[in-house]
């Protein structure tokens, strides 16, 4: 009786052993449609902001970040990339404020209204940016592999971004 006990709690020991890369790759919540959902939001936003003049542009990513940001925010294990893609639209946020063309109006797209910058900020802007997106692209890179897996497609989308400013 005592080694069937015995053998019974082997058994489970090793079941848990052998199952737990399984379970690791799985139950963390990480899912292809949400990659998915978050790279087509981004993408969209990104294809909209190409269509306005390179004044716009930043405004334009800031709402792309913002609306990439609350897709991604719906699940919980996305977190580290939700706060590298937050770093990112905080700075053009406060980029943007601080260098708003008062002269000239706001432009219309992707269902919001955008606010231009100077065109003296525009270098200034374009340097900030490469550097957040970097830093960003960096950051979720570096996770644990089952992270890297999922917020690749991410970080290859943001920095593809930087064609917008250049």
């Amino acid at each position: 009786m005592k080694m069937f006990k015995w053998l019974r709690g082997v058994a489970a020991v090793l079941t848990f052993a052998v199952a737990q890369p399984v379970l690791a790759e799985t139950d963390y919540g990480f899912s292809n449609e949400q990659t998915k959902r978050t790279v087509d939001t981004f993408t969209y936003g990104i294809e909209q902001c190409a269509t306005v003049d390179v004044v716009y542009r930043l405004d334009c990513l800031r709402q792309t970040y913002s609306q990439t940001v609350r897709v991604i925010s719906k699940a919980s294990v996305y977190w580290e990339a939700e706060v590298a893609l937050t770093r990112v639209n905080r700075g053009l946020y406060s980029f943007v404020r601080a260098n708003m063309d008062a002269e000239v109006g706001r432009a219309r797209v992707n269902g919001g209204r955008i606010k231009a910058v100077t065109e003296e900020s525009l270098p200034q802007a374009r340097a900030q940016y490469m550097a957040a997106v970097d830093r960003a692209a960096e950051e979720m890179r570096s996770g644990s592999s089952v992270e890297a897996r999922y917020f690749e497609p991410i970080a290859e989308a943001i920095l593809a971004s930087k064609e917008l400013l250049q």
